[in-house]
């Protein structure tokens, strides 16, 4: 028997199987593709991955982090900050005495300890940084309550000396004091820097 070359009808059949064959072969790797990101190994980017500054002006949840532009005003230095309020706690009045606050502070006032976490993620060393200066406490009155300043006298409690040099990629733990009126609770922590210090990001504290 003669081999004939196939009809013309043949072989449009024949190129049509294959193209649906290709067509679900590209649709079941697209599938596998969009199970493999479906099952966890495309991580949604955290709030301290955001853009620098991006949270100023809101309020977060009380050891969220941001990000934030670290600037000193003095010598133009510039850098970018992990930053994340940790807690708000009620110190004593004999913690007080004992750092040699004035009695008619001991008096009047209570201590709030606030502890920040700081981590370099900029590209540059920071010397002798200001990290916590920019650290405030707001009360439920609406005020922003006074920083305990005692000099080189540090309150045992809330250890907050900033470090000399600051490194790409170091963290620090530290803690500010903050003299709150008696009968008024704080309300938000707040840290203004960057290059928006009138719009700072707030951490709500918890009643």
């Amino acid at each position: 028997m003669l081999n004939r070359p196939p009809s013309a009808a043949a072989r449009s059949g024949t190129a049509l199987v294959c193209a649906l064959g290709v067509t679900l072969l590209a649709l079941a790797t697209a599938g596998c593709e969009d199970g493999s990101a479906a099952s966890g190994r495309r991580q949604p980017a955290t709030r301290a991955d955001m853009a620098a500054d991006s949270d100023g002006g809101r309020t977060i949840r009380l050891g969220e982090p941001t990000s934030v532009t670290y600037k000193r005003g003095s010598d133009h230095m510039r850098g970018a900050l992990r930053v994340t309020a940790v807690s708000v706690r009620k110190g004593t009045p004999a913690e007080l005495r004992t750092a040699g606050v004035k009695p008619s502070d001991v008096r009047t006032a209570r201590p709030y300890y606030v502890t920040m976490t700081f981590e370099n993620i900029g590209e540059n060393s920071l010397h002798y940084p200001f990290l916590n200066t920019p650290t405030g406490l707001e009360d439920t009155a609406g005020v922003d309550d006074q920083p305990l300043i005692t000099g080189d006298t540090e309150v045992t409690a809330c250890p907050g000396k900033d470090p000399d040099d600051f490194a790409v990629g170091a963290k620090v733990s530290l803690c500010k004091v903050f003299l709150v009126p008696n009968g008024i609770r704080p309300s938000m922590v707040t840290y203004s820097t960057g290059d928006d210090t009138k719009r700072p990001v707030s951490w709500k504290v918890a009643r």
